[in-house]
């Protein structure tokens, strides 16, 4: 009777064993689930971007390509609704366009993709509003070549120039100090630039060329530090080819001492990649249409981010005045 009743202890034990290793291995199914992209009832909502775009001395921009006053300074603010939420898409070189994960009645991702358009999807404070899009032309007087300009320390680190996007520094009166309000979204933010050149006021599309800046590349939400490559839906590695993606290495900012409001330190990121955009002759025009918006691809567009995001963001262009001879491909392409 003894060892008749071993085998079969023996067997439901085994039984009781294996079933906690499948559901172990649901579990982790489910958690790693969970931190693609987002479920549904956690979607997040970049909900404010201070973002200012910049020319240098002997290039100018302006809302329109005619008609309106040519400044070296445009505020994002003037040109789309501050309101307009950034929720996780991503960029198909494929198509040219953005999409967005489907889900199902359950919450979860279905594995198939909406596509997106500017009109319908851009700047909209509504739930079809996914992306930002402001649209402005740039011109000069005389030949240039012009790139992002690199993030800068202003007055000992208090303030920045350049080209950088950080959280927003928000203070907190209660605690007397700053909080971080981009709750980490600021490590999936992309910002890309099409730039398309202008003849005699009409954009030539078929010499539209779409560049992609990565600011904060080699941080994450999860303390990792190193850059990881962000796969596309078209099946490449990358969302677009190597000479099209500007990389940044993190901004930062810690607070001043004494702990000042409205004051905090940065220690600003540098380029990893080659910053250049598109060479111009006098009194040539491209138009330009940036696009920002919370990559659903990134390794850090997770849960983990906040739900509600502030974002400060600043674009900077710098001019080589270098013999140029007008619009120009970039070299290998």
């Amino acid at each position: 009777m003894k060892n008749e009743n071993t085998t079969p202890i023996t067997i439901k034990g085994k039984k009781v064993f294996v079933y906690w290793i499948m559901i172990s291995i649901l579990l982790s199914l489910l958690v790693t689930a969970s931190y693609t992209w987002f479920s549904l009832s956690r979607t997040p909502r970049v909900s404010n971007i201070g973002l200012y775009v910049n020319a240098p001395s002997g290039m100018a921009l302006s809302s329109a390509p005619s008609g309106a006053e040519w400044v070296q300074r445009l505020d994002f603010a003037e040109l789309v609704p501050q309101t307009a939420p950034l929720r996780p898409v991503t960029w198909s070189r494929q198509d040219g366009r953005f999409y967005a994960a489907r889900y199902g009645n359950d919450g979860r991702r279905t594995g198939e993709w909406e596509p997106l358009s500017d009109a319908n999807n851009a700047n909209r404070d509504n739930a079809y509003g996914y992306y930002i899009k402001a649209t402005f032309y740039a011109t000069t007087d005389t030949a240039v070549k012009v790139g992002l300009t690199h993030a800068v320390e202003v007055e000992e680190g208090v303030s920045g120039a350049g080209t950088y996007l950080i959280g927003t520094p928000v203070w907190d009166s209660d605690n007397v100090l700053h909080s971080d309000g981009g709750n980490g979204a600021q490590n999936a933010v992309r910002v890309g630039l099409r730039i398309t050149p202008m003849a005699n006021g009409t954009p030539q599309e078929d010499g539209a060329e779409f560049f992609i800046y990565e600011p904060n590349c080699d941080t994450h939400v999860d303390g990792t530090v190193g850059y990881q490559p962000t796969p596309s839906i078209d099946g490449t590695e990358g969302l677009v080819e190597d000479p099209y993606l500007i990389r940044q290495t993190t901004t930062t900012w810690t607070e001043a001492n004494p702990v000042q409001h409205g004051t905090v330190i940065r220690d600003m990121g540098e380029f990893e990649t080659d910053t250049y955009l598109y060479s111009l002759q006098p009194q040539e025009m491209v138009r330009i249409d940036l696009y920002v918006w919370l990559e659903g691809q990134d390794v850090d567009c997770d849960n983990r981010i906040g739900h509600e995001a502030q974002i400060l963001a600043n674009i900077q262009f710098s001019a080589d005045s270098g013999g140029q001879s007008g619009l120009q491909p970039i070299p290998g392409r």
